[in-house]
């Protein structure tokens, strides 16, 4: 069996080649900020069990009685009947899931004879970091949807609470998960609707407690993030003109949220929603009751060497998509510190948050390839996590209808 081919995308000197090697920035999100992270328990097995107190409120009106004196020797104020107030408890259990990434094998006598190898390998390590917060991007925001209230964008704004079970399942299908069956979306996202889900929101207390400056006070009231598509909060924007509030005191509460969306310009705000863009926003196709998602990227057929993606033209045109009502208390996820020694065993320093590790010696990841002299390399990643469900219904998945709507045509004459 042959060795692992090397990496051969850096350009030969064989011609004069420009030394600008371009990078297309990827869009920063921050769901890494937002979801708060914690250790997952060592030691302890592959299923935990968690639990959610209940609220304590009246389900009937309640009987005041009159204050009556005793007549005789017994009774009276001393001897009272109480009413008993019941508590409980929501059990849950969740456990550590995994990915592993590997990147090209890379061969350090290859390089004295490349073009640029400098530039050409910073730009790859670039994209590897850009690489591995693709990853937990999308996995949070995966189970942001999957525990979160789903609701449809139509006349009656119907929503659901079920949290699909499975170390891949979600709230759409996609590769590992069936989705869950949703009614189809016939409208776009409007105000009305959020005024509606704000008013639950506020009702259950999604904006009490330390939200560490994600939720804010403005003059209406709690303020939620939305993150939401730039054309989507555009055209809500539009509908709403006398409904506008630039949200300049972005930084109220102070914390790492307000910090965050003061950063990224999150200044609008419309009712109880300031609108954080998401500049690529998931979206789906719809048949037969489930939604299914259109990758953002496809492979890029016209590149000189390698491999390499571009913008997928479906998801361009996808007529549905989705926006999140975001709150940090609606999972945590429980990070799983490694190993390095245990009694007078010890080994080489790792971590499981993405961080790339590089790792010399060809025969480490295909053993039938002889590298003595470590002369090969390749960078490494693990990522291993648990997500422990919160306070779900205080978070919203929205999926809602694209409607593209008439385009204003300037003629020239």
């Amino acid at each position: 069996m042959a060795c692992t081919a090397v990496w051969d995308n850096i350009p030969k000197a064989t011609e004069s080649l420009s030394k600008d090697i371009f990078n297309k920035a990827a869009n920063m999100s921050l769901w890494l900020n937002l979801i708060e992270a914690d250790e997952y328990p060592a030691n302890t097995g592959l299923t935990q069990t968690g639990f959610i107190q209940t609220p304590l409120e009246m389900t009937a009106g309640e009987d005041w009685s009159a204050i009556a004196l005793a007549t005789g020797s017994d009774g009276g104020q001393c001897d009272q009947t109480y009413t008993q107030v019941d508590g409980g408890y929501k059990a849950y259990t969740y456990s550590p899931v995994q990915i592993n990434l590997a990147g090209e094998p890379i061969c350090k006598d290859d390089l004295v004879f490349e073009h640029n190898p400098t530039g050409f390998l910073g730009g790859y390590i670039d994209r590897l970091s850009k690489r591995a917060d693709r990853t937990w991007t999308r996995r949070l925001a995966k189970e942001y949807a999957r525990f979160s209230r789903k609701y449809v964008a139509k006349g009656n704004l119907p929503y659901i609470d079920t949290v699909p079970t499975g170390a891949n399942e979600t709230l759409w299908v996609e590769s590992g998960s069936v989705g869950v069956t949703l009614e189809q979306s016939t409208s776009e996202l409007t105000q009305e609707m959020l005024d509606q889900m704000a008013d639950l929101l506020i009702t259950e207390g999604a904006g009490e407690g330390n939200s560490n400056g994600w939720i804010s006070y403005g003059p209406n009231g709690q303020t939620f993030p939305l993150l939401i598509g730039a054309n989507a909060s555009q055209r809500i924007a539009r509908n709403n003109n006398n409904y506008r509030d630039d949200l300049r005191f972005a930084d109220m509460g102070k914390g790492q949220g307000a910090e965050l969306l003061k950063k990224i310009g999150a200044t609008r705000v419309l009712g109880n929603f300031r609108h954080v863009i998401n500049q690529m926003p998931p979206r789906f196709t719809f048949a037969a009751g489930k939604y299914t998602r259109v990758e953002q990227y496809v492979a890029d057929a016209s590149i000189t060497s390698g491999s390499g993606q571009k913008i997928n033209p479906l998801w361009v045109a996808a007529p549905y998509e989705a926006a999140f009502v975001i709150n940090p208390n609606v999972f945590k996820r429980k990070i799983i510190r490694p190993l390095d020694a245990v009694g007078s065993a010890s080994w080489n320093p790792s971590n499981y948050m993405g961080e790339w590790q590089w790792v010399t010696g060809a025969y480490k990841w295909d053993t039938s390839c002889v590298d003595p002299l470590d002369k090969k390399g390749r960078h490494f990643a693990q990522f291993k996590m648990a997500s422990e469900p919160l306070i779900t219904q205080f978070g919203l998945t929205i999926l809602f209808k694209r409607c593209a709507g008439n385009l204003t045509e300037v003629t020239c004459t």
